[in-house]
């Protein structure tokens, strides 16, 4: 019989993660979205292979045996370059970036004989899990590696990529002025999160703690503290899973020289990071920007600041000044609508200003000449190509 938590984590968290991981893998955005996307399908398939592997389950359904391990591999890869691109979004994905991925294919290669092998092999694995009550501890053959030493291997991968991962965002934190933003928040809670678990992974491992690796164990949360992290993070601030507020505020660790003006008190700074989330999420909801309702004024009396604050917010997050984060928002709804849109790739650059609330052509060739330093053409069909 399960239990109300069982229930809640094999059905509704396995769900949740999913939709997720779906949402931002097929939405258009950066490759941070995208690892982070891939990131919830693997901790959804995880509970899911859990499901399987305890309670029993895995004498009734021995198809399912091995089917996750190559995914202990792939997981730390994703992790870490979910990171990465979450502090170098403008980076492509170059050779050293597929290479973290050999040690998943490799593994799934050599498991490939076993999973398309017949049904008495698994049978036979599984019998030999029961007898010896570990999925770690017991005599196989399917690897080239013993199961004991497999799961040594899997542990130095994931405290490599944990490790690298914390070290990324300490280095980026120290050689950057700004270290008081959601994003450097998020990756270094995350990513202190990861070392932490794996920990528990050794302890597993090991036997230190009493795992009980074939009955569900609330201990085996432990070894998941970093991925419902993330999970509350999506549901503390759902406009994550929007590509532009994604990409928003990843952006805004980019700039080089992030620091207060001489005469300003430093300690108000802090305010600004509360002024941009609802001014991100005015622009989410309402859209303001495409019916010419976004001027300053407006929009400080709409999200409840002062004109002045919210000028000093724009050029402090973004290093740009409000008219320019209003354009610049014009143009990602743009991009986005030509993505997801076949007829606005059709479109005049006229009516696409006017859609968009540029009023005019040129206000739109401006917009991109100023931002981007091209032409509205040249950027459009360099985006397109992407």
């Amino acid at each position: 019989m399960l239990t109300i938590v069982e229930l809640f984590y094999d059905f509704v968290i396995s769900t949740l993660v999913g939709l997720f991981g779906l949402h931002l893998i097929t939405k258009k955005g950066i490759l941070a979205s995208k690892f982070l996307g891939l990131y919830f399908l693997i901790f959804c398939l995880r509970i899911i292979a859990a499901y399987f592997a305890t309670g029993g389950r895995l004498v009734q359904y021995p198809y399912f045996i091995h089917v996750f391990s190559p995914f202990h591999f792939l997981g730390p890869a994703i992790s870490f370059l979910f990171v990465y691109f979450m502090l170098f979004p403008q980076r492509k994905m170059v050779l050293w970036c597929w290479l973290l991925f050999i040690p998943f294919l490799l593994h799934t290669v050599e498991l490939i004989p076993f999973f398309t092998g017949p049904l008495e092999d698994k049978v036979k694995e599984v019998g030999l899990i029961m007898k010896y009550h570990s999925l770690i501890k017991y005599p196989s053959d399917v690897s080239y590696f013993s199961q004991a030493t497999l799961a040594t291997l899997k542990v130095i991968y994931t405290l490599v990529g944990a490790a690298g991962s914390f070290v990324l965002v300490l280095w980026y934190i120290r050689k950057n002025s700004y270290k008081k933003s959601f994003i450097l928040n998020w990756l270094l809670a995350y990513t202190s999160l990861s070392l932490l678990c794996v920990v528990f992974i050794i302890a597993y491992v090991l036997g230190i703690i009493g795992f009980n690796n074939l009955q569900f164990s609330y201990s085996d949360l432990l070894m998941h503290l970093a991925a419902f992290l993330n999970v509350g993070v999506v549901l503390y601030r759902p406009t994550l899973l929007d590509s532009a507020t994604f990409q928003s505020l990843v952006s805004r660790l980019q700039a080089e020289d992030r620091k207060p003006e001489p005469e300003e008190d430093a300690e108000k700074l802090k305010k600004y990071e509360v002024y941009a989330q609802r001014l991100e999420e005015y622009f989410m909801k309402q859209k303001p920007f495409l019916q010419g309702e976004a001027s300053l004024e407006v929009t400080a009396k709409r999200i409840e600041v002062s004109a002045r604050e919210l000028s000093r917010t724009t050029q402090y997050i973004y290093e740009l000044n409000y008219p320019d984060f209003v354009n610049s928002w014009r143009i990602n709804y743009i991009l986005e609508q030509r993505k997801e849109n076949e007829l606005w790739r059709s479109m005049s650059q006229d009516l696409m200003a006017e859609q968009a609330g540029f009023g005019s052509r040129q206000g739109l060739h401006n917009a991109i000449n100023k931002l981007h330093n091209t032409t509205p053409a040249a950027f459009f069909a360099q985006k397109d190509a992407e």
